[in-house]
């Protein structure tokens, strides 16, 4: 079992495979409370497991207990913002500079109409961890999670649509693209895609067994990393799927694909680019010290693959300048 793995299962009171509770973990947001004190990037102490770039200046980060740190100066510094819950986020999906959502334990969705500066929860029926969100605009949007969970809306989630599959496999990626076309990844590699906005899927060949743990979009490339290092791709929008060579066996937690740049990373520091459009990952070279943590998110500007963050374990941050990182 891996780094990330055992700190999911804690995170989770041990329930990443087991549903261990059919109540809602989380309370109505905290109206009027303020956002926290100034804090530069190395003063962010918790495990983060998501992120996004709401614009080229402003950075949110979500992560353990319910925190959220948002920054409008382009990562030097963060203010936690209060979420009103104290449960594990996992998922953080921005379509616009407004509308963003964010997913977590129990069944747990957040809706921003501020970017990011305020959130309130979102009924949508389900009670099972959600593991990853994904809106392809301000309307069409899909998370999923333990058990084959899915939800989905066509209004900005007024209302979520139970679409789970017929199948016990847990879901840990999906990715959604205009059109209603959308693919989701999970355990022992399967791929399943919907043209319907979510409200059916059909399983993909897929050329892994591992559990694939995070899915990113280029155009009409698709990418999914995963256990031991495993990275695999679709350059034909999802329709037939690829194992690449990666020279690696640390698992993959994040990617993010712009144009010709990757960047992908994961266990023990694990960082892989790409200059290709994905079609070939190479290993970068990271301090010694960073090893000591895992990396689960890496997001990338919508301008350039060359500008972007990623961040992990104990606030682990690292910034993307001119195509190097900033540690």
């Amino acid at each position: 079992m891996t780094q990330f793995q055992k700190m999911r299962r804690r995170a989770l009171g041990g329930a990443l495979f087991i549903v261990i509770s059919c109540m809602l973990f989380y309370s109505l947001p905290v109206y009027g409370e303020e956002a926290g004190d100034l804090l530069t990037p190395a003063e962010v102490r918790e495990n983060i497991y998501s992120s996004a770039m709401i614009t080229d200046s402003e950075f949110l980060l979500v992560g353990d207990r319910g925190h959220m740190f948002r920054s409008e100066d382009g990562g030097e510094h963060f203010r936690e913002i209060p979420s009103g819950v104290r449960v594990p986020l996992f998922s953080v999906s921005f379509p616009d500079a407004q509308d963003g959502w964010i997913c977590g334990k129990g069944g747990l969705i957040l809706h921003s109409t501020d970017g990011g500066k305020t959130w309130t929860p979102q009924a949508n029926g389900v009670k099972r961890h959600l593991f990853s969100i994904s809106f392809a605009d301000r309307e069409h949007g899909c998370a999923v999670g333990d058990w084959g969970a899915v939800v989905v809306t066509a209004d900005g989630g007024k209302t979520w649509k139970d679409a789970t599959l017929h199948e016990d496999v847990n879901l840990y990626g999906v990715c959604m693209s205009g059109g209603g076309v959308g693919h989701l990844v999970g355990e022992f590699g399967r791929i399943f895609r919907t043209e319907d906005g979510g409200l059916t899927w059909k399983e993909t060949h897929s050329p892994a067994e591992q559990s694939m743990f995070c899915l990113a979009r280029n155009g009409t490339s698709w990418f999914a990393g995963g256990l031991d290092g495993v990275i695999i791709a679709s350059f034909d929008d999802g329709r037939t799927w690829q194992r690449l060579e990666t020279g690696i066996t640390e698992s993959i937690y994040g990617m993010d694909v712009r144009d010709d740049v990757g960047w992908a990373v994961g266990d023990v520091g694990t960082v892989l680019k790409s200059t290709d459009g994905g079609h070939t990952w190479q290993h970068i070279d990271v301090p010694v010290k960073k090893r000591l943590f895992w990396i689960c998110t890496v997001t990338l500007s919508k301008g350039s693959g060359n500008t972007g963050f990623g961040a992990g374990a104990n606030g682990l941050y690292v910034g993307i300048q001119e195509g190097k990182l900033i540690w």
